[in-house]
């Protein structure tokens, strides 16, 4: 009896182990069916791709206000309208914009004075004389002089004169004014004035504006050199100072060209007390 039971027990495990192998054979044999089926239709769960709206540009500018015209008041006292726009400027005239610079005024050259206030040169010696124009004299009368180019042309460089003055102190130390006149232009003429002191022993210091020359109205202030002589070799020349002046002269015309020359020697020569020594005179050139 209890091996009958046995065995239908074993029975009943193989018939379930039967059926859990045909159940396990057939599922699998589903999966594989469904797996390579060809025309099985896949549906796609992907998601949709959704493009976003660009948002309306917003308008930033600010609105145009509306011209408004000024206000336009009524006093009590009229009744026409009074209007308070702004007064428009007028342009103000190129002529009254314009200021006129002032004028500057030069400075007149010094006239040379001695140690007493004296002026060296008399104003007739100061005055320049034009081409063309009356030559001054000292009684206020006046020679009209050649104008005009006519006669032969002279070469540039050419001397047309040469002289010399001197001055009288009645001792051994005087000034000797040497001068040479030569064309330099078509109506002009170069003269050259060398100043020497004339002595035996003389012994001065370097002085700037010592020597003084006017020729023709140019006036020129001229320093005076250290001179130191011993005399043992007896009289002789010392230059103190030249220079140059270019005054007018036409061809055709004479002329007679003031020369003055003073020398500050402020000291004495032989007991003689000499503030300034002068020499000059009149240069007559023609061309």
């Amino acid at each position: 009896m209890k091996n009958n039971r046995t065995t239908a027990l074993l029975m009943l495990l193989v018939f379930l182990l039967v059926v859990a192998v045909v159940i396990i054979f057939l599922t699998g044999l589903d999966r594989t069916s469904a797996r390579d089926n060809p025309y099985e239709t896949v549906t796609s769960t992907a998601e949709p791709v959704i493009t976003p709206e660009a948002p309306p540009a917003e308008v930033s500018a600010e609105p145009t206000p509306a011209a408004t015209s000024a206000p336009v008041y009524y006093p009590a006292s009229t009744s026409t309208p009074v209007s308070t726009a702004a007064p428009v400027s007028t342009a103000r005239p190129a002529s009254a914009a314009a200021t006129p610079a002032p004028a500057v005024q030069a400075t007149p050259t010094p006239t040379p004075t001695d140690a007493n206030g004296n002026p060296l040169f008399s104003a007739q010696d100061l005055i320049p004389v034009v081409p063309g124009a009356a030559t001054p004299s000292p009684d206020g009368s006046g020679s009209s002089g050649s104008s005009g180019s006519s006669g032969t042309s002279i070469p540039v460089g050419t001397n047309i004169g040469s002289g010399s003055f001197r001055s009288d102190t009645g001792t051994g130390l005087n000034i000797r004014a040497d001068w040479s006149a030569a064309i330099s232009g078509q109506d002009t003429a170069d003269i050259t004035v060398t100043v020497y002191a004339d002595c035996y022993s003389l012994y001065t210091t370097a002085t700037p504006g010592a020597l003084n020359i006017a020729v023709d109205g140019q006036y020129v202030s001229l320093a005076s050199p250290a001179i130191e002589r011993d005399g043992t070799a007896g009289a002789g020349s010392v230059e103190i100072n030249s220079r140059t002046f270019t005054v007018p002269l036409l061809s055709g015309a004479h002329r007679e060209i003031p020369l003055d020359v003073a020398w500050l020697y402020r000291g004495s020569y032989s007991g003689v007390n000499l503030d300034t020594i002068e020499c000059g005179g009149n240069i007559s050139l023609n061309r």
